[in-house]
């Protein structure tokens, strides 16, 4: 098939449409590693930006095709029970509590607790702190 042979006429005067398959085989000519896009259009006679349009097209089209949703099958309809486990302590090991800073500033008086405090200490601290 020759060049003019490939084209054809276009709705509008001037503007050829080409065959998809010419297209869309120039689009992957340029996708090869080391393919001159400007060189490739000069050869069949074509716009290079016209070229690369192609050449976006059908990039964009490959990704649309393998980014494709693929069949899944489900073999149960049961869920799957999750029992919550507790974590197992060596025996003679003492579970460390979580160590903090309070520093509470009243007034021109400050208390600091590090480390764990119950409640009830802390309360009777604040307590001595009004009076």
């Amino acid at each position: 098939m020759s060049q003019s042979e490939e084209k054809m006429a276009g709705s509008r005067k001037g503007r050829p449409n080409y065959d998809p398959a010419l297209r869309e085989r120039l689009a992957v000519a340029a996708c090869e590693p080391g393919v001159s896009v400007a060189k490739l259009a000069r050869e069949h006679g074509i716009n290079a930006n016209m070229l690369f349009a192609w050449r976006r097209r059908y990039r964009a089209q490959q990704q649309t095709e393998s980014a494709a949703l693929i069949p899944v099958v489900v073999l149960s309809d049961t869920p799957a029970s999750v029992a919550p486990t507790l974590p197992v302590e060596p025996e003679g090991v003492k579970p460390v509590a979580p160590a903090g800073t309070i520093e509470i500033h009243i007034g021109r008086a400050m208390v600091r607790v590090d480390g764990v405090v119950d409640a009830d200490t802390l309360r009777t601290v604040l307590g001595s702190l009004r009076s």
